[in-house]
Order: structure tokens, then C-alpha cells, then sequence
């Protein structure tokens, strides 16, 4: 792994996140109501009331990418840093949970708060507000976890970006485990050589 290699992740199963200088695991104590988002959210001591607006899939992508930018030891571009993230389910976890409120022909009350999620390319739009970030954005579905093809796609946007925040957020085993990296020419590069 090169030294110009960053990245962060976390695992809810486990209780941990990790962040390029190590490990370091949420005690039992500090898991707020077996939230475990939120007991990372209020552990890093952030500021962003909308965070609990959020659906679980866009929490654990803002989160992984918020420890991701606590290691950066240099500033971003903010106009041409693109914001990708990827997944095998899309936006299923939300969009089970607003089939809940469509599905009763006798209690029907769309939540437009809750639909709003069921777009799972929210996630990179609410990393790319909250950092202003103008480079392109996406969220792409893969069948399976697949490095190669995360890789290649990163890659072909440092065309016209000069950084991506790239991640993988994954809600299929019923909790959320999530990790993210950020990709420049320079690490990319020197992965490749090393």
C-alpha cells in the first residue's frame, strides 16, 4: 500500500471504523440505543443537523467519507473532486421502507422525506453538499463487489476530475458496512508502480 494511500470504513456488525492510522472500535457504552450510525456520528463530534434527516444507506456513506476527509493531509479541489459510491442493492433498504407507506390503500401517505432516498445517488449529492464539491457525482450498482471495475470506472473519471472520493456501501447482510478512498493520478499511479 502506498503512503499516499487514504481511505477509511466501517462495519456496524462489529462496532468499528477504521481510518489509515488504525482501527478503533465504538465501546457498547457509546452505541446510543443500538444506533450504531448515530453513536459514530455524535463520536466524531460533527455538526450537521440534516445527518438525521438521512436514510442509513446515505449515513454510513456520509460517515465513512467524513473519517475518510479527517486523515486527508491536504485539501481538495472542491470544483473538480467527483463523489462515486457504489452498492449491489441500490436504494432497496429505503425503498422497503417507503413501500410501507404506499402499500395500505386505507392509510396511503407517500412520505416525499422518505422517497427522496430511494434514489441512491442521494448519498454522493449529500457528500457533494456538505464538502462543496462541483466534480461529477454517481452511484452505480454492481452485481458483486468488484475492485476491478471500481477501480477502472475512478479511474476514467480523474480524466476530468482531479480527485474522486470513491466508496462501497453495503446494507444486504442487515447492517451497514461502508469504506471509501480518495483517488488522484499521484496514487494511482504510484499503486500501480508499488
Amino acid at each position: 500500500m502506498s503512503k499516499n494511500h487514504f481511505f477509511a470504513y466501517l462495519d456496524e456488525d462489529t462496532s468499528t471504523y477504521l481510518v489509515k492510522d488504525g482501527r478503533r472500535f465504538l465501546d457498547k457504552s457509546q452505541v446510543a440505543d443500538s444506533n450504531f450510525l448515530t453513536s459514530l456520528y455524535r463520536t466524531l463530534d460533527l455538526n450537521y443537523p440534516k445527518f438525521f434527516k438521512m436514510d442509513d444507506l446515505s449515513k454510513a456513506g456520509f460517515l465513512v467519507t467524513e473519517l475518510l476527509m479527517s486523515v486527508l493531509p491536504f485539501e481538495l479541489d472542491k470544483k473538480s473532486t467527483a463523489v462515486v459510491f457504489f452498492n449491489r442493492e441500490a436504494s432497496l433498504h429505503s425503498d422497503k421502507h417507503f413501500e410501507e407507506t404506499i402499500k395500505d390503500a386505507d392509510n396511503f401517505f407517500p412520505s416525499p422525506s422518505v422517497f427522496v432516498y430511494t434514489l441512491p445517488n442521494i448519498l454522493s449529492g449529500e457528500v457533494c453538499i456538505r464538502h462543496g464539491f462541483q466534480g461529477e457525482s454517481g452511484f452505480y450498482v454492481l452485481e458483486n463487489f468488484d475492485e476491478k471495475v471500481i477501480t477502472d470506472i475512478c479511474s476514467d473519471m480523474l480524466a476530468t476530475n482531479s480527485a474522486v472520493i470513491c466508496g462501497y456501501v453495503d446494507f444486504t447482510r442487515g447492517y451497514a458496512f461502508a469504506r471509501a478512498e480518495i483517488m488522484t493520478k499521484e496514487i494511482l499511479n504510484s499503486s500501480k508502480n508499488g
